[in-house]
């Protein structure tokens, strides 16, 4: 991967429209060339900046008559071409999902709370083995002060929680990096982290409205996923957050860390004064 050649993929690169093979050969060339790491980092706040212009932007909203024929169009489309019975109600939630992509980025969640944590532990465990495993990213990592002013602002006690090493009773846990990304439309703030010869990673997302019920926001952690292919998922709830913690280790190892490095987070998340994250996290 040479200067030139990142400079003719840049802008599908940043639209995650590359190959995987091509997305790490121009990481990699982008954590060894200053001067294409800031030439992309440019771009990409250019696309940001464009981005949230638009979004904002009253005068550019669809107009109401435009959604309302989209949706008749795509429930008749439906109707017509589905091979299986499905209600109308169904159909309508559908349609609804599919015209609300027209102005936001979005997921197809379920309405079963269950469901949403099943959803949460695939896309943790995808983010740890994409990002802090196996180095797989679609799209660029967001710094943390960036991500905080875009995302969600509880990114910003990211930067220094947990710190950099932690002493736990079975070695020090040490901090690899800190950074926002994204997996299957779900933006995680991401603190990597060493512990003995264990990568484990520690993701905070916006839990989802429908999740919200009867979800416990003690600071405790709750083991909630594991071991699927070796990993075991850690989960603690605040502030309409969930903080998890996934690496390689015993559920009851993993709790244990949790309380050393996760619990003291999610008191200060519950103590700190932040807006809602839902209405503001959304994989660009």
């Amino acid at each position: 991967m040479t200067c030139r050649d990142l400079r003719h993929l840049a802008d599908v690169f940043l639209s995650a429209e590359t190959a995987p093979e091509t997305n790490h050969d121009i990481l990699r060339h982008v954590d060894m060339c200053a001067s294409c790491r800031a030439d992309l980092d440019g771009r990409r706040r250019v696309r940001t900046a464009l981005r949230r212009a638009f979004t904002t932007a009253p005068a550019l909203a669809p107009p109401l008559e435009f959604t309302a024929d989209l949706r008749r169009h795509l429930l008749e489309d439906a109707r017509r071409d589905q091979p299986w019975p499905m209600s109308r109600r169904s159909w309508l939630g559908l349609a609804a999902g599919l015209v609300l992509t027209a102005g936001l980025t979005g997921r197809l969640m379920t309405d079963s709370a269950d469901s949403s944590v099943d959803a949460l532990v695939r896309d943790a465990l995808g983010d740890h083995r994409n990002c802090a495993l196996q180095h797989r990213l679609t799209r660029m990592p967001v710094p943390l002060p960036e991500a905080a002013a875009e995302f969600d602002e509880a990114y910003r006690l990211l930067m220094t929680a947990p710190p950099d090493e932690v002493s736990a009773p079975g070695g020090r846990i040490r901090v690899r990096g800190r950074h926002a990304c994204a997996y299957d439309g779900r933006r995680f703030g991401h603190v990597i982290m060493q512990y003995r010869d264990h990568t484990v990673s520690l993701l905070m997302t916006a839990r989802s409205s429908r999740a919200g019920a009867g979800v416990r926001e003690d600071a405790i952690p709750h083991l909630v996923g594991g071991p699927a292919s070796g990993l075991s998922v850690v989960s603690v709830d605040a502030s309409g957050r969930s903080i998890l913690l996934v690496g390689d280790l015993e559920g009851a190892e993993l709790t244990n860390l949790s309380r050393i490095v996760v619990t003291p987070l999610a008191q200060r998340l519950m103590g700190a004064v932040l807006p809602s994250a839902v209405t503001r996290i959304a994989a660009r």
